[in-house]
């Protein structure tokens, strides 16, 4: 499995293009705009996208995914409580200052967590993670773990926008915490790390997994 990183966006977010050099089959996770750039990648190596996997509906993660759908045909997929997001703004906190357009779009798959799929002969782990937002996810594929805004390379995700919940986001991060295997991170915005590395230098994820709920 291939992994392709395109930072895209005013805001710096990773969308990432995973797919198999052999069978030339992709996914896509968090096209988050610049649809154009991550369409150029997508044609120089002659993919094939099967699937828009969104970790959240953000706008930032989101405001490619009109546009691939209809360059590709592949399917959306979010977890069931982020869907809205796809087509209300102010449900993805979008704003037009410094932006592109909002284009919406309709979901072909709603996940709840837990549900499996093969990408490119691969089995991939859907996990819902909130607290960033309602429908935040995780997805897990051999050695990867893509975080999205749920884990960063030294930080965590926020939990001060409208729809956020900070005692979630604890819960969320404690799972993460407790996972027994490393595995490389890929996160919504910046570097990749370990999630090894995270358990041991990053104070935030530490705080935050033994954090009490504060109701």
């Amino acid at each position: 499995m291939e992994i392709k990183t395109i930072t895209v966006g005013w805001n710096a977010a990773n969308c990432y293009v995973i797919y198999n050099r052999g069978t030339c089959e992709a996914s896509v996770i968090d096209p988050g705009g610049e649809a154009d750039k991550i369409l150029d990648f997508i044609r120089e190596q002659n993919l094939k996208v099967k699937n828009i996997f969104l970790t959240h509906g953000h706008f930032d993660h989101i405001l490619g995914v009109q546009q691939l759908k209809e360059a590709t045909g592949a399917r959306i997929v979010i977890h069931e409580a982020d869907a809205i997001c796809l087509r209300d703004t102010h449900a993805a906190l979008y704003t037009s200052i410094l932006s592109e357009p909002f284009r919406r779009a309709d979901p072909d798959v709603l996940l709840r967590g837990g549900e499996r799929t093969l990408v490119g002969g691969a089995e991939m782990l859907f996990v819902h993670t909130p607290g960033h937002s309602p429908g935040s996810m995780c997805m897990f594929i051999g050695n990867v773990l893509f975080s999205g805004d749920t884990l960063f390379a030294d930080g965590i995700g926020r939990s001060d926008f409208p729809t956020s919940d900070p005692d979630a986001l604890a819960r969320s991060l404690r799972e993460l915490f407790a996972l027994g295997r490393d595995y490389c991170v890929y996160p919504g915005h910046g570097e990749p790390t370990s999630l090894a590395y995270e358990k041991e230098h990053n104070r935030y994820f530490r705080e935050w997994a033994f954090r009490r709920p504060a109701r």
